[in-house]
């Protein structure tokens, strides 16, 4: 299952899609896995305008991108 960042075309495609969001704050939701709540609206919102499928139950559970590169633990991140 594709995640809501490869569903956007990436971290900077997303936060250009988005229009308000900078692509350190779409950085900081995939680090995370976690996007506020209060972001979710806007997001199905922009999915739709780009004709992204995605489901806001899919913006509650983020999985892990199948090719990402991003350490995600201290211990990853100590490692990279």
């Amino acid at each position: 299952m594709a995640s809501v960042f490869s569903k956007f075309g990436g971290i900077r495609p997303m936060a250009s899609k988005l229009g308000d969001v900078p692509p350190s704050t779409v950085k900081s939701w995939h680090v995370k896995r976690q996007i506020p709540a209060w972001r979710h609206q806007s997001i199905l919102d922009a999915a739709a305008r780009h004709g992204i499928s995605l489901t806001a139950a899919e913006l509650r559970e983020i999985p892990e991108d199948e090719h990402s590169s991003v350490a995600h633990t201290p211990e990853q991140r100590a490692v990279a």
